[in-house]
């Protein structure tokens, strides 16, 4: 990270509060950006800003609480057919790990989303 100067991420969504939802690793490197003292700014259009509040990973619509789980509990020698995996394909980065967000309605700062939000369904 010594010779970056900044990190550039691309956006599968924009929600209200300014956090991202993207492909798993958008918010690990947005730690290790904030750690390395690097700006982290985010690319994405304004058709996906979303008007979902999450306040972590396990807000996401994706998220599933039986993530590995049996699906009954009766001891069986075929147990792992019976486990039901499933891994996340998008994480969450909280809008306190953004610098900036680049947009088609121009540049803003994370808390600068719920504005515009307010302005799309008030029209």
């Amino acid at each position: 990270m010594e010779k970056v100067d900044l990190v550039l991420a691309g956006a599968e969504g924009v929600v209200e509060n300014g956090g991202l939802i993207n492909k798993v690793g958008t918010y690990q490197l947005a730690i290790v950006a904030k750690a390395a003292k690097k700006p982290f700014y985010a690319l994405a259009e304004s058709f996906k800003f979303v008007r979902l509040y999450p306040l972590s990973q396990y807000d996401l619509p994706t998220h599933r609480a039986d993530l590995l789980a049996f699906k009954d509990s009766e001891p069986t020698k075929d147990w792992a057919a019976r486990l039901v995996a499933t891994n996340p394909m998008l994480d969450y980065t909280p809008p306190e790990l953004i610098t900036l967000l680049f947009t088609d309605l121009g540049v803003m700062t994370p808390s600068g989303v719920s504005d515009e939000l307010i302005k799309f369904y008030l029209d």
